[in-house]
């Protein structure tokens, strides 16, 4: 039995209502009155809301600086951390377009990332109902789906890249994450189309760009998004021979040539690199063996019986299969320490969140004890996602209220030992979130302040360490700094570095009370 995709434009999937007698759509077809509107307008106007707060942290901080970067020198830009490598794979056609953007228009970073992080929740929001249609049912399924996206994962979520839970969304929504899954849905609504009507090229074309711009973009969602396409070959093999698979295969050629010639980076670094990224990773796993992970991931397992016993749903075993190779691909990296590829947590919940939603969407005539108990799933979810909620208030909010509510507290300003440093100098600090706010106003550090093996990460550690140290001796320390260029020194913690001739050359230009932060430069 075929268990692929209705063919577009067939009985089986045609959802459009006739028109009425007099020529007008009936009133079930008017744009106002659909489902997913209803949801998705809400949602951009809450991601507008998140925006005007213009609170980041972490690593808007780095797509900041490498904006900066690339937007003063866009055809030979050195690395956006320490300003020592060429090129750097943070370097995809997202950042440099928004590179472009800044340097045409000169508007402020933030404003360009903000803009593009809207532009982000709209692609996805697009990109989920396109996706949807190949599960029938017309728009509510989508409808379903894109709450159940939001809101299904557990009431202690995590808020990290490449995650669509409304609390990492209200954080995440500029990263190039984003915008990599909105790309790999469509990659993989436009496979599913040539799976199910092969004639042409247009689709496979689309695989190939869209493809292409996912590896280049993310290649963490990359990953994704090979799962995905594989699930759907082994879900339908015999449909796939049949979709003229040399067209296919042409098409993953060209992908693969045009990821080859990126001029910006080299995206084979980053295979060599890419166990330098697992113990960031590693606490992805731990949520999943905490508490058995319901705290983090438990609320999408009401998908769970719908997943099970939809086989015979459109795209029910493509979603079967996908939740299996996910599931193995996350259980392998636990085992053998490769926490990567923990990324991949969000490809194993997206079939429990279709699935439900396809099963729902069937019998929406009808009320359900299934549908009553997923109603109280979504009101748990949306508790435990408030900490994405709260970002959208416009007045002022306490810390304490922030921590109740599951949100971080601001970070603290650190603008006094922070004005007047320029683009391109050198700065060594002692702290890890002033290095990222040194990155986000173009300047580089001395050591990286995010994993980055594309540079002597270890040796440049080792001599940030050494430079604060106690024991270190004036001209040492002098001679560290001269190494990299270091034109101020940012200290937050010991007082080394501030005692009579213990950096020679140097002299405190800008002191902070609180948070505690004193700025030394050159004389």
């Amino acid at each position: 039995m075929h268990h692929g995709p209705p063919i577009a434009g067939s009985d089986q999937v045609s959802q459009e209502p006739a028109d009425s007698p007099n020529g007008r759509p009936p009133a079930r077809a008017r744009w106002w009155r659909d489902p997913y509107l209803i949801v998705a307008v809400p949602v951009g106007l809450w991601a507008l809301l998140v925006t005007l707060q213009h609170t980041w942290v972490s690593d808007f901080l780095l797509h900041l600086a490498t904006v900066n970067t690339l937007a003063r020198d866009l055809w030979s830009p050195a690395d956006p951390m320490v300003g020592a490598a060429s090129g750097s794979p943070y370097y995809s056609p997202y950042t440099v377009l928004l590179g472009m953007i800044k340097a045409a228009t000169g508007a402020p970073t933030r404003t360009v990332l903000e803009a593009a992080g809207l532009a982000n929740v709209g692609l996805l929001i697009f990109a989920l109902r396109r996706f949807c249609r190949n599960l029938g049912r017309g728009p509510l399924v989508a409808t379903l789906a894109l709450v159940f996206a939001l809101l299904l994962w557990g009431t202690d979520p995590v808020a990290w890249s490449g995650f669509l839970g409304l609390y990492s969304l209200s954080w995440t929504m500029s990263y190039p994450s984003l915008i990599g899954t909105a790309l790999m849905l469509l990659v993989w609504d436009a496979f599913l189309r040539h799976r199910a009507r092969p004639e042409g090229v247009g689709a496979v074309a689309t695989v190939a760009l869209l493809g292409t711009l996912v590896v280049l973009i993310h290649p963490f969602t990359a990953v994704n998004m090979v799962i995905g396409l594989v699930a759907f070959v082994l879900a339908d093999p015999r449909a796939t021979l049949r979709a003229r698979p040399l067209h296919l295969a042409v098409g993953a050629a060209v992908a693969f040539a045009l990821v080859m010639v990126w001029p910006w980076s080299d995206v084979s670094t980053l295979f060599g690199a890419a166990g330098s990224f697992d113990a960031i990773h590693k606490v992805l796993l731990t949520d999943v063996v905490k508490d058995g992970g319901f705290a983090t991931y438990g609320l999408a397992l009401v998908g769970l019986p719908a997943l099970v016993t939809g086989g015979r749903r459109p795209l029910g075993r493509e979603l079967q299969i996908l939740f299996g190779l996910a599931v193995a691909v996350v259980a392998l990296g636990a085992a053998v320490g490769s926490y990567g590829l923990a990324r991949v947590i969000p490809v194993a919940m997206l079939p429990l969140h279709l699935a439900l939603a396809s099963y729902l969407a069937e019998r929406a005539r009808g009320w359900t004890v299934y549908a009553a108990v997923t109603l109280v799933a979504c009101c748990v979810g949306l508790y435990g996602e408030s900490g994405g909620l709260i970002r959208a208030y416009w007045g002022k909010v306490s810390p304490a209220t922030l921590h109740a509510w599951g949100a971080p507290p601001p970070t603290p300003s650190y603008d006094r030992v922070l004005k007047g440093i320029r683009p391109g100098e050198v700065v060594i600090a002692d702290d890890l979130t002033v290095a990222r706010l040194v990155n986000a106003r173009g300047a580089d550090t001395v050591a990286p302040a995010w994993p980055y093996p594309f540079v002597d990460e270890d040796v440049r550690a080792r001599d940030t360490t050494a430079f604060f140290a106690k024991g270190t001796a004036p001209l040492d320390r002098l001679a560290i700094a001269d190494r990299y260029g270091v034109t101020c020194a940012i200290v937050t913690r010991g007082r080394a570095v501030l005692q009579p001739d213990a950096l020679p050359g140097f002299t405190a230009d800008a002191r902070l009370s609180h948070p505690r932060a004193v700025r030394l430069c050159r004389d």
